[in-house]
């Protein structure tokens, strides 16, 4: 239950408030019923430059050394502030190594950018081999961004921010999203127009080809996470035994039926370490809108998870120690690259092509 003591603070910080011309969602007198908390950058931040950087294979395949080569560029001068590694197997069988770094600073990350060879994510692989390779970069400006925390423990992009907020007023309620990009206090976030890739014919083959994607504004990308490392006894078996299942049901449904519901793409993965695997997932999608994503979490499969989480919360209580979070983005057009180089036709991006 809320403590009525504690004050609550708008997850959109003071530096980035403007008079609202599109109101907030939140019913009137609302309150939430558990915590939740915001990264809050230095006022100087106004950019969160980000990249995702995989490669793609199948089982038994040759790829450490095109691995190796992903992780040596997100290291030296200008490098990411953080970064991340991630695994998964895609619905064609394919095993995916992904890595995101993120910056603070767009002229560090151009500086990053500009040092490394032309091509360099890919380099010395064939067209013709079993190893392809993908880049997904962002450039979003800070107000084009949001986040919110079960707890106050930054991952993802949080991890460069100043600090985490108090605890906020803006959640548990349907649009709460919206309500914290500060974009949207003036903005409607419509997407304009659709993906592009001019350069391939309807029903061409991927493979064996690099393709670029033509984005279109306002996409909307969304890292949801989870990390059940700290949970003990009967919170840890609830989470695997109850939240879990419904979890990754929900995840099926967007990676292999997302077109229909305006999910280009959707990878859930586990982190790792150099140790293996951790106790930690994510989920990294990109949907057509804003607005088809809060359709999906209107929709039965996803109020499963959602109903699973809050009495999971409710059993644990104040000794909680499931960690749930997510960052989303909305993307103008000119903030964001898809390139891919040898991959198949379900990765990423290029799911959008004859759609």
């Amino acid at each position: 239950m809320p403590n009525p003591t504690v004050m609550l603070e708008p997850a959109i910080p003071p530096h980035l408030r403007v008079e609202r011309t599109t109101p907030l969602r939140a019913p009137a007198g609302f309150t939430p019923q558990h915590a939740s908390y915001s990264a809050r950058f230095h006022p100087r931040v106004k950019h969160l430059p980000m990249i995702y950087l995989g490669i793609q294979f199948r089982p038994g395949a040759s790829a450490a050394a095109s691995i190796a080569n992903l992780r040596s560029g997100l290291s030296g001068p200008s490098a990411p502030g953080f970064f991340d590694e991630a695994r998964f197997v895609d619905e064609s069988g394919y095993v995916n190594a992904v890595f995101v770094g993120y910056w603070d600073d767009r002229a560090i990350y151009d500086r990053w950018a500009g040092s490394l060879p032309t091509g360099w994510w890919h380099r010395e692989l064939p067209l013709t081999g079993e190893v392809g390779a993908f880049r997904e970069a962002y450039t979003p400006a800070i107000v084009d961004t949001e986040t919110t925390f079960s707890h106050p423990y930054p991952e993802g992009y949080s991890t460069i921010a100043a600090g985490m907020s108090g605890k906020t007023d803006t959640h548990e309620y349907w649009g709460s999203a919206r309500d914290r990009i500060p974009r949207a206090q003036t903005e409607t976030l419509l997407p304009d127009g659709r993906p592009r890739a001019p350069y391939i014919a309807s029903g061409a083959e991927t493979r064996g080809r690099r393709i670029e994607i033509v984005p279109h504004g306002n996409l909307c990308v969304l890292r949801s996470g989870q990390d059940w490392s700290e949970t003990r006894g009967e919170e840890r078996a609830f989470y695997l035994q109850k939240v879990r299942p419904m979890l990754e049901k929900g995840m099926a449904e967007i990676s292999g039926s997302g077109l229909s519901l305006g999910c280009y793409f959707n990878r859930y993965m586990m982190i790792e370490s150099t140790d293996g695997p951790v106790e930690k997932t994510y989920s990294v999608s990109a949907w057509h809108s804003l607005g088809h994503l809060e359709s999906w979490v209107k929709a039965d499969t996803h109020l499963a998870i959602w109903a699973a989480g809050i009495k999971h919360f409710k059993l644990a209580g104040d000794e909680a120690r499931l960690r749930l979070y997510h960052e989303l983005v909305v993307l103008k057009a000119h903030d964001q690259s898809f390139d891919y180089f040898n991959c198949h036709r379900g990765t990423g991006m290029l799911c959008s092509i004859d759609r």
